[in-house]
């Protein structure tokens, strides 16, 4: 069949208008002009993962050139260097040559459990002026179920004689901190404290000089942790757990954690004189610098101290341990970090940045690969809170990759056929590929979503192997071989 002329000039323009425009890419080089990108929220306040992909400039661009990538979702933020802020968040991106650049993107964890859609816009503008808009369609999968109550920890204000926590305000986002760790340990049977036997350290309210131990008043179950304002010289916030009480149990079989600890704020700020930011809107997360010149985040300071009330302080024989080798001797924290995790003198993790969110670790968090703001739970924290002795329950961003198909039904030569490959766990913005033999004549496998359509032209049997990653650079996959019967017409 002869093309029109016309029809020839319309369509090789098209072509060459495609072929000039910006181009978006994932890390296994899919085009996401049309498909977009998928994000993920993590069950539980937990540090989501940071979502790479790369800005290809238009094959005719005159360098140097720039991209500005915004986004009108303000729970959205763009790796360093770029802005955060209520109207969401906007980066540049300059370009020297052709050579494509990446971006990491990711979503601040919100406690709403609902799915999305966003979009993302990017402006490219070349040195000779010529300027490209491109909307990226963005999905959201938020993976937050019905709140399941976690490991027990009982707060108690009552030991404040500073006036600090006579705000009911206070008193909810210290105690949503510790539900927010609390939350990722499996919240086992153990064995009630009577009343008066467990022995804890608390300081005076002139803060880190003197202080009292002093003893349960109740019966509980779990982990006791005294919440107190201060004020002294060092003008800093502290916690730990408590070395004159005893240790979790289970019908007498004793766990090496602690189960009481103090969390004491300095009440005019955290190394500051400026006082406290009080909130637990999600959407000012962006607020949350905690540097030297705003009001600190009484959140982020209250996520950070109960860390090492629970878990980062020696009073934990484990975390004891390590320190001691100056680093976790874990296989599972060296997997995922790809080196050893090495512990500083004052407990920390410095240096230490999270593989998957890109974001500081505990003692780590002004530095990192994104924007400062409300500090978090990583992964690397709760590894290390399973290393010293707390066990972890399931949740999604521990959920292994799995291929869940097994089989696939049969077809007829001639009919239309539609089946899709499924998948669970890991990062689920997944890559399909056939990566030994082939499928049937006629059919073909969506990269993006699993499926298998077309219409089989062949009769046979086809054997063939169908590969899926999810979104993690150095993963290989899940693998399995298929057998599809395609039947005469």
């Amino acid at each position: 069949m002869r093309i029109p002329l016309f029809l020839l000039i319309v369509l090789s323009s098209f072509a060459s208008t495609r072929a000039a425009g910006v181009v978006v890419e994932d890390i296994f080089g899919r085009r996401l002009n049309e498909h977009g990108v998928v994000l993920v929220d993590w069950e539980g306040q937990l540090a989501n993962p940071a979502i790479k992909f790369f800005i290809v400039p238009p094959a005719d661009a005159a360098f140097p050139a720039r991209a500005v990538l915004t986004c009108r979702q303000p729970l959205v933020y763009c790796n360093l260097p770029s802005e955060i802020g209520p109207r969401g968040p906007r980066k540049i991106i300059e370009f020297r040559n052709r050579e494509k650049l990446p971006v990491l993107v990711s979503i601040f964890s919100d406690r709403e459990g609902q799915d999305r859609a966003l979009a993302l816009q990017l402006e490219f503008q070349d040195a000779l002026g010529r300027k490209q808009a491109l909307e990226l369609p963005c999905r959201v999968i938020d993976q937050d179920g019905k709140d399941r109550k976690g490991f027990p920890i009982t707060i108690d204000f009552s030991r404040d004689r500073t006036g600090f926590f006579e705000d009911e305000q206070k008193r909810q986002v210290v105690t949503q901190a510790a539900q927010d760790w609390a939350y990722f340990f499996e919240p086992l049977p153990l064995d009630p404290i009577p009343a008066g036997t467990e022995k804890t350290f608390i300081w005076d309210p002139d803060g880190f000089k003197n202080g009292r131990l002093i003893a349960n008043e109740r019966e509980y179950t779990g982990y006791l942790l005294h919440a107190y304002g201060i004020q002294s010289g060092e003008l800093r916030s502290g916690g730990e757990p408590s070395l004159q009480g005893g240790f979790q149990s289970r019908k007498g079989n004793v766990f090496p954690i602690r189960r009481s600890g103090g969390v004491e704020f300095e009440i005019r700020g955290n190394f500051n004189t400026r006082g406290w930011m009080i909130s637990l809107a999600d959407g000012d997360f962006w607020k949350a610098t905690n540097l030297s010149d705003v009001e600190n985040d009484l959140y982020s300071i209250a996520h950070h101290e109960i860390g090492h009330s629970l878990i980062f302080n020696p009073a934990n024989p484990l975390f004891d341990k390590a320190k001691t080798m100056g680093k976790f001797d874990d296989p599972a924290i060296k997997d995922y970090l790809g080196a050893d995790l090495k512990i500083d003198k004052t407990d920390h993790l410095a240096g230490v940045v999270d593989p998957a969110s890109r974001r500081g670790a505990l003692g780590n968090e002004y530095h990192g690969d994104m924007p400062r703001c409300r500090w978090q739970v990583t992964r690397l924290d709760l590894l290390c809170a399973r290393a010293i002795g707390y066990p972890l329950r399931e949740t999604s961003a521990f959920a292994p990759l799995l291929l869940q198909t097994e089989e696939l039904p049969g077809g007829a030569v001639g009919e239309r056929y539609a089946e899709k490959v499924r998948a669970t766990g890991g990062i689920p913005f997944y890559e399909w590929e056939v990566t030994a033999a082939s499928l049937p004549d006629g059919l073909k496998l969506d990269s993006f979503s699993g499926a298998i359509s077309g219409t089989p032209v062949k009769a046979g049997v086809f054997e063939f192997i169908v590969r899926v990653r999810d979104y993690d650079e150095k993963a290989p996959g899940q693998s399995r071989e298929f057998r599809l019967e395609i039947g005469p017409s």
